[in-house]
């Protein structure tokens, strides 16, 4: 498509490019098209991109076109004027994307097994509760998702589980066990949840290495995971009870109980939330998301609360 269309265009000169969703390609789809309208050599003639967006529809017609109009001054301030259509997407000029290096360690983590009996007992707890809830969350996540969420934090539930039933874990030692938590769950979740808890983990761990508290360490790594994730409070994920808990907690260190009324009360924002942010949700309507709990939002609030009541 791109070559017809390059040679119906003068061989130089500034271009505005619409790519237009004719009504039943999905949001994925157009920004693979929008990926590969860059990699071409036309992309170095385009000023303004419109789109990816479905202004010129035809219901819900599969495909998609792309339009090219050679810009001259009175073109280009016509096309980016103020109007009253609702639909209608102002020009981006396309820019490169800047790559973030990650300052989180990757390296495998050293370590060696010690004991600590409240901490083995901690991870009991979390482990046990994630694995007793796969069957839910996966009910749960089947409404808003892809029915998986329980299987993904169940499978790290185990790994840790079984590594704390061979006393294979550096329980005396929070840094490097948040550490090895990180390395493991990257390895054995899979999925987006895998690698985000998986920065969460790291990024605690080496805050505690610096001398952090535990809740200062986990609210650092709350950050990073948003940072990395791009999803905030408010997007329908985990966050929305992960950060009111962890916020609780970093305001009263060790009231657990205070820690998980916060995250079950951010999970129960998420069944009155109509869009979603972030994840597979944010493809659904509203009337699929209202009345439905995240459940990713829900495995925190009841991890919260094995925490609280053990």
């Amino acid at each position: 498509m791109v070559e017809k269309l390059t040679a119906a265009l003068p061989e130089t000169g500034r271009l505005a490019v619409m790519l237009n969703n004719l009504g039943g390609v999905s949001v994925a789809e157009m920004a693979i098209l929008t990926r590969e309208l860059a990699n071409t050599p036309l992309q170095a003639r385009i000023d303004w991109l419109i789109g990816p967006a479905s202004l010129v529809t035809a219901l819900d017609m599969k495909g998609f076109s792309l339009t090219a109009i050679v810009l001259e001054e009175s073109i280009e301030k016509a096309l980016l004027s103020d109007v009253e259509t609702a639909s209608w997407q102002k020009p981006v000029q396309p820019r490169t994307i800047n790559v973030v290096p990650s300052t989180l360690d990757s390296a495998r983590v050293d370590f060696t097994p010690s004991a600590n009996p409240q901490v083995g007992d901690y991870v009991a707890q979390v482990t046990g509760a994630l694995i007793d809830l796969e069957e839910h969350l996966n009910a749960l996540d089947a409404k808003v998702g892809d029915g998986d969420t329980g299987s993904t934090f169940a499978a790290g539930a185990r790994e840790i589980a079984e590594r704390l039933e061979r006393q294979q874990l550096p329980l005396n030692d929070l840094p490097t066990l948040f550490a090895l938590i990180g390395e493991r769950l990257t390895v054995v979740m899979g999925g987006s949840s895998g690698v985000l808890m998986s920065i969460f983990f790291t990024a605690a761990g080496q805050k505690l290495g610096q001398g952090a508290s535990v809740a200062e360490a986990l609210n650092a790594g709350l950050e990073q995971m948003k940072f990395y994730g791009g999803a905030d409070e408010g997007d329908r994920t985990m966050i929305d009870a992960l950060q009111p808990a962890l916020a609780a907690l970093l305001a009263e260190p060790g009231n657990l109980q205070a820690a998980f009324a916060a995250a079950q009360a951010g999970a129960d924002r998420t069944c009155q939330s109509s869009k979603a942010g972030a994840g597979r949700a944010s493809y659904l309507n509203s009337d699929s998301l209202l009345g439905n709990m995240d459940p990713g939002a829900h495995a925190v609030a009841m991890v919260f609360k094995a925490l609280a009541e053990r």
